[in-house]
């Protein structure tokens, strides 16, 4: 998995480093009341970003690099299509499967505050004929930020046909910074597995198809 770079700012840097936690299902991206977030705006909404921040006191720049930093990945939203109707998944496995099978799936990066930064999405799509996969599609794909001083910068889709799945990846990068005081890059992937049996799937935030 590709690793965010370093938080510059010298009071989060040791947190900002930290492993990102494994992906875990939850209801939906939220926003809590977070005094960071307050001060955020106001520091990148100012003529000169980087001497507001600066000038915040030291536990205000606490409260905005706590805000602003990421520190665990969240799997939000998950659903399947194309298994076909009156089909159960057991049956689906138990003969060579035929048709289209996808799986949708929503990421979501959590600052130490709770807050949410950014999201990214994609659906993966096999068309299986007799349990092999012939064609494999990505496509639904996006991104959107969620926290002030955070923007969209670039986003790519790869994928790979493996035979017997068949497998996405989406990659959504983001910036935080504004007005030349740049942060923060950051790399984060999404990646969705389908197997040919119409039924079996995986996700992670891995960027590797292999």
């Amino acid at each position: 998995m590709k690793k965010k770079k370093p938080f510059k700012l010298g009071l989060v840097a040791a947190l900002a480093t930290a492993a990102i936690a494994s992906p875990v299902v939850a209801a939906n991206a939220t926003t809590p009341t977070v005094p960071g977030i307050s001060i955020a705006s106001s520091v990148f909404n100012s003529p000169d970003p980087a001497a507001s921040y600066a000038a915040l006191s030291a536990s205000e720049q606490n409260e905005f690099n706590e805000a602003e930093s990421p520190a665990a990945t969240t799997l939000l939203s998950q659903s399947t299509a194309g298994l076909p109707a009156g089909t159960t998944p057991s049956a689906a496995l138990a003969a060579a499967f035929t048709g289209t099978f996808s799986v949708s799936s929503q990421w979501g990066e959590q600052a130490i505050a709770g807050n949410t930064l950014y999201t990214w999405w994609q659906a993966t799509e096999v068309t299986v004929s007799a349990g092999t996969v012939t064609k494999v599609r990505v496509y639904n794909y996006g991104y959107e930020t969620d926290t002030p001083g955070w923007s969209k910068n670039t986003i790519t889709t790869s994928k790979y046909n493996a035979g017997w799945e068949g497998r996405g990846v989406v990659d959504a990068q983001f910036v935080l910074g504004v007005g030349g005081w740049d942060i923060q890059h950051t790399d984060n992937c999404g990646q969705i597995r389908v197997n040919a049996d119409g039924n079996h799937y995986s996700t992670s935030t891995s960027c590797d198809l292999n």
